[in-house]
């Protein structure tokens, strides 16, 4: 039997899709959120909360005071969109050439959104404060990081933070206490060869072909340095470097990422691909210049606020909670669950035939919106539970 909260949510439902729907028309990259950061504060204001811009540039905190005395608990959303071009299957596509929301990140400024308005409702039914915090960069892997150092963490003693996950059907909510999502550092490999004619190739040192042979070199990693079973990913998915086809260019920019969970792989992995990428360009008359240009720990999960998410998440009587095991994909959410107990979770939206996250082709399960509101204000009404 649905509760008042659960009504709420369906009357609010509407104008969260709806809010979704115009973030997504007009997404934004990392640290550029501007126009998404606006919206949000001028939603959050209208609630009657303190709010704070310009976070982190263009990250948005505001705190909810509750009626009594009691703990803060922040929750969590990201704002910031990819650089990928949509080829949409519905009528609210993106707008903005060559970005898009392809990771959900539009539902979750929208839940969060909605789960304020839920919890401004219920203010009487809080001893303390809930800090609802809008994150740029997550997908730089940097704007957590500079929110807390801007003092987003000061006083609190609990996090939340959500995620929609496109491979699982809705109704199905995951997480895990403990290691959950990877570890990630971004790396870049320069390749850097001898510029020269396409037609007089042993004038040069074709840097593209050294580039190709490192690639597959780094391969060797997982497949024959590290012990079956033990979670390590490498991954090169940029390839940049000339543009004309009868050029030898002079320089190649591999990008790419290791994502893992314990520091003895990181470590080995990120030795490594500096040793093969070196070790590869020498043998064929290049050089290269490595660099990591962004790290985030491992998302680990506190016990408690499991927990609590997984009851609140039962409470909404349309959600079944399992774990799924540590997960190779990364969030910078992980500088939260590092300094205070926190808890990320996901939420079912797609299913097995959907679009995977960053294609080109991604959408969501808009039901979805609805209940991560939902778990965040029940989770919420349960951890500043007045004695």
């Amino acid at each position: 039997m649905a509760d008042d909260l659960s009504r709420d949510v369906q009357l609010l439902d509407r104008d969260l899709v709806a809010v979704r729907r115009d973030l997504h028309r007009h997404p934004e990259l990392g640290y550029t959120e501007v126009r998404t950061s606006q919206i949000v504060a001028e939603r959050l204001r209208a609630l009657g909360l303190s709010v704070r811009t310009g976070v982190a540039g263009t990250g948005v905190i505001a705190d909810l005071e509750g009626e009594r005395a009691g703990g803060t608990l922040l929750l969590r959303a990201d704002m910031d969109a990819l650089p990928v071009e949509e080829q949409p299957g519905h009528d609210f596509p993106s707008e903005t050439r060559g970005v898009m929301h392809a990771c959900g990140h539009d539902a979750h400024v929208s839940a969060l959104l909605g789960a304020a308005t839920l919890l401004a409702a219920r203010r009487g039914r809080i001893a303390g404060r809930v800090r609802f915090l809008f994150q740029p960069a997550e997908e730089l892997a940097g704007g957590a990081l500079q929110m807390i150092e801007a003092g987003a963490l000061d006083g609190v003693d609990q996090a939340l933070g959500a995620h929609v996950i496109s491979p699982l059907p809705f109704g199905v909510v995951a997480t895990r206490p403990g290691p959950f999502f990877a570890g990630i550092d971004t790396f870049e490999i320069a390749v850097v060869g001898k510029a020269g004619h396409g037609g007089l190739p042993h004038l040069s040192v074709d840097p593209i072909y050294t580039a190709a042979q490192v690639v597959t070199a780094l391969q060797s990693i997982v497949s024959r340095e590290t012990k079956p079973g033990e979670p390590l990913v490498v991954s090169i998915s940029a390839i940049s470097g000339g543009n004309a086809a009868n050029v030898v260019v002079e320089r190649v920019a591999l990008q790419g990422t290791v994502r893992w969970f314990s520091q003895a792989s990181r470590e080995h992995a990120l030795d490594r691909i500096q040793g093969i990428a070196s070790g590869v360009c020498s043998a064929l008359r290049a050089s290269c210049e490595f660099r990591v240009l962004s790290s985030s720990p491992v998302t680990a999960n506190a016990a408690a606020p499991v927990d609590l998410v997984a009851a609140a998440a039962r409470a909404t009587q349309r959600a079944e909670v399992m774990d799924p095991g540590p997960l190779t994909v990364s969030e910078d959410f992980s500088e939260f669950t590092s300094r205070v107990p926190g808890c990320l979770f996901t939420v079912g939206a797609g299913g097995p035939t959907a679009a995977p996250h960053h294609h080109h082709a991604f959408d969501l399960d808009e039901r979805a919106i609805g209940l991560i509101a939902e778990i965040f204000t029940r989770a919420t009404l349960s951890a500043l539970r007045p004695e």
